[in-house]
């Protein structure tokens, strides 16, 4: 394993996520016993620790501070902090997002390789560990951002067809750097999510109740980096409605004429051209992007631009975003299952340790709450009614 710098430990116990009434924990070095939390005097039973681990903090109180003490077998061990967002609407939709999935990846780190020896490959034990956790959580519809398998081989393939198997609701998916760079043995990516009815065109709608939701295929055949000025008139149409919409690409759009970190997004220009003219026909937009493994969020005039990190290595995530009339939550949690944490925490070490520091972000760049311009109420309930089979 890589050498890990001293400023560079994680903590052993966090508060990754947080919620209006719900917090997730993780944790990575803890003694063994009966694991508890007491939020505000009230114990909640999260169940024996063995190892890495994350259990969800329930019945807080929204737009409030309240302090958390962690206890193994009745001794206080660990002490935090948590503040949850507002309160949200009870009439609320919930979809979520993956990607950087890597189906196919054998090792992680640039230097010295990573490697894992679990039953499962560990591409496939993340990504399956996310939608198990974005379902339980209430997800209506998952987006993939890309990069779904290494080098687009057969067998990636069919590790994604494995993994496709085991999701329940509906899915949206679009290609990315890693699925059409053209390595010897690599299939069409665009025509094999076209053969999984999964990637129909380049610039992809669906509404669910009320709200807009585009997937845009941001690649460069043969490149790592990504375009979207050319859909700019398709992305524009699709956006241009009277409902919030959110837009969903691989690459992320750079924040600075010049590039300050590797990999290379969409650039300056073309990206803040887009947002530019997707702004003057909606003001409530919310972009979401994968790509740089990291966790990351900013505003652009009314918009909100964000990254979120890959399933498959530190901190191995996935986004989950509740959309209501009057604004839109996004949460970002790590995947749960203990085998897939326990693999994730040991990749932080990459790049002699600096990984498990640039790639989580700040915890108010993963949950965070964001208003509308202007109240959707009418517009989305009347959207809702037509859709209703009851009705």
């Amino acid at each position: 394993m890589a050498p890990i710098l001293p400023t560079t430990q994680l903590p052993s116990v966090d508060v990754f996520a947080i919620e209006d009434d719900a917090a997730q924990l993780t944790w990575r070095r803890l003694p063994g016993g009966q694991l508890t939390a007491l939020v505000e005097d009230q114990e909640q039973d999260l169940g024996a620790v063995h190892g890495p681990g994350a259990a969800d903090l329930r019945g807080l109180r929204p737009g409030t501070t309240q302090t958390i003490d962690v206890l193994v077998d009745g001794r206080v061990t660990a002490q935090t902090s948590v503040r949850t967002l507002p309160a949200a609407s009870t009439s609320a939709t919930k979809i979520a997002t993956i990607s950087d999935l890597h189906f196919g990846e054998t090792g992680f780190g640039l230097v010295k390789r990573i490697r894992d020896h679990g039953a499962d490959p560990y591409p496939l034990r993340c990504a399956q560990s996310a939608a198990r956790d974005a379902v339980a959580w209430g997800a209506e519809l998952l987006v993939i951002k890309g990069d779904i398998t290494c080098h687009s081989r057969p067998e990636e393939w069919e590790m994604f067809d494995e993994f496709l198997a085991d999701v329940p609701i509906p899915i949206m998916a679009i290609p990315g750097n890693h699925d059409v760079l053209g390595h010897l043995g690599s299939l069409d990516a665009t025509v094999e999510l076209q053969r999984r009815s999964l990637f129909p065109a380049p610039v992809t709608t669906r509404d669910i109740d009320g709200f807009r939701i585009v997937a845009v295929d941001s690649t460069v055949p043969g490149h790592s980096w990504g375009r979207v000025g050319r859909w700019r008139d398709e992305i524009r149409d699709a956006v241009d409605t009277d409902r919030p919409s959110m837009v969903f690409t691989h690459h992320h759009f750079e924040a600075r004429a010049l590039p300050w970190f590797w990999p290379l997004g969409v650039r300056y220009l073309d990206g803040t051209a887009l947002v530019d003219s997707l702004l003057e026909a909606n003001p409530d937009l919310f972009f979401s992007a994968g790509h740089t493994h990291r966790n990351r969020m900013r505003r652009h005039g009314s918009a909100v631009i964000t990254e979120v990190s890959s399933t498959k290595d530190y901190p191995g995530v996935w986004a989950g975003y509740v959309l209501s009339g009057t604004g839109i939550r996004q949460v970002v949690r790590r995947v749960s299952d203990p085998d897939s944490l326990r693999w994730t925490d040991r990749t932080h070490a990459a790049v002699g340790g600096i990984w498990g520091r640039w790639s989580p972000g700040q915890l108010h760049q993963r949950s965070f709450a964001h208003e509308w311009s202007r109240p959707y109420g009418e517009v989305l309930l009347e959207a809702q009614a037509w859709a209703s089979p009851n009705v």
